[in-house]
This record gives structure tokens, C-alpha cells and sequence, in this order.
């Protein structure tokens, strides 16, 4: 994993499909493991807005984000 939000994304569409995928013996553990993957991806969820609201409240443009990928500033667009 490259802690990333796209990665964690990833891992929950994984987790989705392997609970859809299991068999009435697996069902259960899957279920319980993906309640465990749900709830540590609402922590990182919860992390990175108050990683956010931080860079907003020091009057940041630009965050940095080691979580968030950011994505270079499209550029004008042209007025015809």
C-alpha cells in the first residue's frame, strides 16, 4: 500500500468484492473484516480532513498532503 486515497479506495472496493464473493462458511469473517477495514478507513478519512481544516485555518493554498494526491492546477481556459 502506498497510503494514498486512491489505494485506500482500492482496498475497499477488494474488501466489497471479496465479501460479495465469499461462501455461507467465509460470510461471516468477511462481514467482521470488513467492518474492521470500514472503521480504519473512517480514521484516515477523519485524519485527512483535520489535515485540511489545518492548511485552511494557516492560510494555505497549496496543501501539502502525504494522503491526498493533489493534482496540478488546470490551466486557464481560453475566452473565444
Amino acid at each position: 500500500m502506498k497510503n494514498k486515497l486512491s489505494d485506500l479506495r482500492d482496498h475497499l472496493f477488494a474488501q466489497l468484492e471479496a465479501v460479495r464473493e465469499a461462501d455461507d462458511d467465509n460470510l461471516a469473517k468477511e462481514v467482521q473484516r470488513a467492518q474492521s477495514v470500514s472503521d480504519i478507513s473512517r480514521v484516515l478519512i477523519e485524519s485527512a480532513k483535520v489535515e485540511i481544516d489545518y492548511f485552511r485555518h494557516i492560510g494555505g493554498d497549496n496543501p501539502a498532503s502525504s494522503f491526498i494526491e493533489s493534482k496540478p492546477a488546470l490551466p486557464p481556459a481560453k475566452r473565444t
